[in-house]
């Protein structure tokens, strides 16, 4: 298996770790992902019950949902993932222009990362806070509306697939790629502590096989929310298609932060020097180039 690993990593021109995005301790333009969601509330559906028909749940809270395009919804409450790349970056929700503004994706948070509104973080301040609480409301309402967010690239089986109406569907037991991005402080801690695992076993995210669960947890409100559980279930062996889902995955990272550069560019276009503009045009076209 490592002589397969290398040989995916030479063709990418990186290690496979720089590639996903983690350490071992020591698509296209055109192409949509399917994308993973766990949900918080639980799918209302109609069951008939001795002759009459009743509304109840047919899916619980807590279970994930893969979006493989517009048209198509599938459910499961304990599919498995492996991982091929993690990457990190600040989003926030613009309700003005009904669009989510985004940071570069990057290997993590440190720095200033540039953002599609032309800015720095999604506006958020760099470094550190030491005393949130003494910075003016409109500023932190400002820090709380951005998100970290971890974006999760991989492979995933929907066992015992089910559809919005929590009918059993079949075909999704084979492995799909996805992306996943994860917000809530609770799942991120729980994915860190699983690339943390994975790290101590020496061995690279791709090469286990991860089972996806939920957790429910209570607001003061009343409310609740679900929280994604991460349990490494075993090894597993690479597939022919790894490769090219690994080059894929990292191809679209490239073209997104290009895309995104090239907006913070157009709209920087006019306060930056000649030397700069030009730095910037240069490394947007080696990332398209690439």
């Amino acid at each position: 298996m490592s002589n397969e690993l290398a040989v995916i990593g030479e063709d990418l021109g990186m290690s496979l770790a720089e590639a996903m995005g983690v350490s071992t301790g020591g698509e296209t333009r055109s192409a949509s992902i399917p994308r993973i969601t766990q949900i918080h509330s639980g799918v209302m559906g109609t069951m008939e019950v001795n002759g009459k028909t009743i509304k109840t749940e047919v899916i619980p809270a807590g279970a994930y949902k893969l979006s493989v395009n517009q048209d198509t919804v599938v459910y499961s409450n304990e599919p498995t993932i492996r991982i091929f790349a993690v990457r990190q970056q600040w989003q926030k929700w613009d309700s003005d222009n009904d669009t989510m503004v985004k940071s570069v994706m990057s290997n993590d948070l440190k720095g200033d990362l540039k953002d599609s509104q032309g800015t720095f973080n999604v506006g958020r301040p760099s470094g550190y806070i030491e005393d949130f609480k003494a910075l003016p409301k409109d500023k932190q309402d400002l820090i709380r509306s951005i998100k970290r967010t971890m974006i999760v690239f991989g492979t995933a089986k929907f066992n015992n697939a089910m559809d919005a109406n929590g009918d059993p569907i079949e075909g999704y037991d084979e492995e799909i790629p996805f992306v996943m991005d994860i917000k809530n402080a609770l799942s991120i801690k729980a994915l860190n502590g699983l690339l943390k695992t994975l790290q101590r076993k020496n061995v690279l995210p791709i090469q286990y096989s991860v089972a996806l669960g939920g957790e429910m947890h209570e607001l003061p409100t009343g409310a609740s929310y679900a929280s994604m559980v991460f349990k490494p279930d075993a090894k597993a062996g690479l597939l022919d298609t790894d490769n090219d889902t690994l080059r894929s995955f990292v191809e679209y990272i490239n073209w997104s932060n290009s895309y995104i550069l090239d907006q913070w560019a157009e709209k920087n276009s006019d306060g930056l020097s000649a030397e700069d503009a030009d730095v910037v045009h240069q490394f947007v076209n080696v990332e398209e180039a690439d």
